[in-house]
C-alpha cells in the first residue's frame, strides 16, 4: 500500500475543518489501539453532516491511515499515521501541526544581533565573527510545548528584520536565494535549565533534537538551526529502501 503525506489546505475551508477536527479522534484512537466512534458520534462531536464526515473519512482511508470494511468499526493504522510526517518533507512546523489536527501557535521569544560564534561558524563554513540575525521561536500544539528552535542567519549585508518572519524567507532576502534543501542531524537531549521552564517541562526531560544546515542551488550554507521537539506530540519517521540480498542481522 501507498501512504501519501497529509494534504495541503484547499479551498473548502469547511472540509478541512472537519478533516483537522477528525484527526483528533484519529490520533487519540492510535494513542488507544481502539476504534473510531461510530458515524453518528463523530457527526455530532465534529458538528458536521454525514456526507462531510464521509468526505473526510475517504481522504484519511485514500492515505491509508484508517480503515473502514461495512458492518465493522472504523480503525486507526497507527504506522501511516506516523508516515503523515517524514523526514525526508520539510515544511512550516505550524503547518504541520495544523495537519496533525492540533490547534497550533507561534510565538517569538527572542531576537537579536550577534555574531555566529565558533561552532556555527564551523559548521557554516563562516567566520565567527560574521554578523548574523539570532531567533528563538516557540510553537504550541493545543497549548502544550512542541518545539522551541534557535535559528541563525549569517549577513552579509544589513537587512530589515522581523522577528516573526519564517527563518526561511530571511535567509532568501539575505542571500538572494531560497534554501533548496537540508542537511537534518537528529539527536537526543535532556533539557537544561534555560530551556526548561520554557518548554514548561522539569528539568532533565528527554527531547528529540535536529541540527539544520540550510542549503541553497550556489551550494551556500544560508541558515542554521537547533531544534528541540516534544516526541510525545508529533512522531517522525524516515522510509528507508531495504535493499536484496535480504539477510538476517
Amino acid at each position: 500500500m501507498t501512504y501519501l503525506p497529509l494534504p495541503r489546505p484547499q479551498a473548502d475551508t469547511a472540509h478541512m475543518r472537519v478533516q483537522h477536527e477528525l484527526l483528533r479522534f484519529v490520533r487519540e484512537a492510535a494513542h488507544s489501539s481502539a476504534p473510531l466512534p461510530g458515524e453518528l458520534e463523530l457527526t455530532s462531536r465534529l458538528g458536521c453532516t454525514r456526507q462531510q464526515l464521509r468526505n473526510a473519512m475517504s481522504d484519511l482511508e485514500a492515505q491509508g491511515i484508517v480503515r473502514r470494511r461495512q458492518g465493522t468499526v472504523t480503525t486507526v493504522d497507527p504506522i501511516a499515521l506516523r508516515l503523515s510526517v517524514r523526514l525526508e518533507e520539510q515544511f512550516e512546523h505550524a503547518e504541520l501541526l495544523d495537519r496533525l489536527g492540533y490547534r497550533s501557535e507561534v510565538e517569538t521569544l527572542s531576537a537579536h544581533r550577534g555574531t555566529l560564534g565558533a561552532d556555527i561558524g564551523a559548521v557554516m563554513e563562516l567566520p565567527p565573527t560574521m554578523p548574523a540575525i539570532t531567533v528563538r521561536k516557540r510553537w504550541r500544539a493545543d497549548g502544550a510545548v512542541a518545539m522551541i528552535a534557535d535559528d541563525v542567519v549569517p549577513l552579509d549585508t544589513e537587512v530589515e528584520h522581523d522577528p516573526s518572519e519564517s527563518i526561511f524567507s530571511v535567509a532568501a532576502r539575505v542571500w538572494g536565494e531560497p534554501v533548496i534543501w537540508e542537511v537534518s542531524t537528529p539527536g537526543v537531549a535532556t533539557l537544561d535549565t534555560d530551556l526548561a521552564p520554557l518548554f514548561e517541562r522539569p528539568a532533565g526531560t528527554p527531547v528529540l533534537t535536529f541540527e539544520i544546515v540550510g542549503i541553497g542551488a550556489s551550494g551556500r550554507r544560508l541558515m542554521h538551526s537547533v531544534e528541540y521537539h516534544d516526541p510525545d506530540i508529533v512522531s517522525y519517521s524516515l522510509v528507508r529502501t531495504v535493499r536484496p540480498p535480504w539477510r538476517g542481522h
